[in-house]
């Protein structure tokens, strides 16, 4: 969602938090498989927020599973490539990236280094966000910080900065009052469950057969799956999830082709893969 790169000034709307938790989500009737020890799929084609929704869950335990970036700072490529090519068992996209000239447009450390100049980002109300993945494997989900400071702190694994940041020691943080914000989009988001769960989530849009969600909905969703923390990830056209297991591939509905199918991946820079 290239669109919101350049924004300058934005007013920040406070939601409330009663508008947000009053209308409780609808019980969601879930398919669910055991991709691996640690690794389950969870998946919903679903009325939800008045429209139809594919919705596609991965949630992992950090106690059998580890969870990390990866980048390309130079080629963009598409997330089942990239996650194959790390030996993954599944994976997302992940941040946002530059669609013309490939790498990173936001700050991003991956095994402890930096690679290329991706310090030099443009703080927006969107772009507020960040997630950490310490050495233990931990990971925290942020308010964006000083980009010196995750450079130098060596517990930090990886960093990404990305948003719009979603919630915050379980309370729900502020959004922007923009399209980004509050149009709906095919969404992909980080959720932090506990210290030893996370959750990957996609949400399908620009289809009849799945809208897409505006922030505050996908707010909503995460918030319903249990998550103390949570983030939104790049979405649009690059929201994808690929399972490496019995052959199922990608297993959400990509939009960059204009079709409600599996084929429509969009070529992206850094993706979160879960290893064996």
């Amino acid at each position: 969602m290239k669109s919101i790169f350049g924004l300058s000034t934005i007013l920040v709307c406070l939601f409330n938090h009663s508008i947000l938790t009053a209308q409780n989500l609808k019980p969601i009737t879930w398919e669910e498989d055991e991709v691996a020890s640690g690794l389950v799929w969870k998946h919903a084609h679903t009325s939800l927020f008045d429209t139809l929704q594919y919705i596609n869950v991965l949630e992992v335990d950090l106690r059998k599973r580890e969870v990390s970036l990866v980048y390309d700072a130079e080629n963009n490529r598409a997330t089942s490539e990239m996650a194959t090519v790390a030996e993954a068992l599944a994976a997302v996209n992940a941040g946002f990236f530059d669609v013309l000239m490939g790498g990173s447009v936001t700050y991003i450390k991956v095994d402890g280094e930096i690679l290329g100049d991706t310090t030099k980002w443009k703080r927006n109300a969107n772009l507020n966000g960040a997630f950490v993945i310490k050495q233990n494997g931990r990971f925290e989900i942020e308010l964006a910080g000083n980009n010196a400071a995750y450079t130098s702190n060596s517990m930090y694994d990886d960093v990404l900065i990305t948003g719009s940041l979603l919630m915050d020691e379980g309370e729900l943080y502020p959004l922007a009052d923009n399209g980004f914000v509050n149009n709906r989009h095919p969404r992909t988001a980080l959720g932090i469950v506990n210290k030893n769960k996370i959750i990957l989530v996609t949400v399908d849009g620009r289809a009849a057969e799945s809208a897409g969600m505006a922030l505050p909905d996908l707010t909503q969703l995460m918030q319903s799956l249990g998550c103390i923390e949570a983030i939104n990830l790049d979405g649009g056209g690059s929201t994808t999830m690929w399972i490496g297991q019995d052959g199922l591939g990608v297993v959400n509905m990509p939009s960059d082709n204009r079709q409600f199918d599996h084929n429509g991946e969009r070529n992206v820079s850094n993706i979160l893969v879960v290893r064996e």
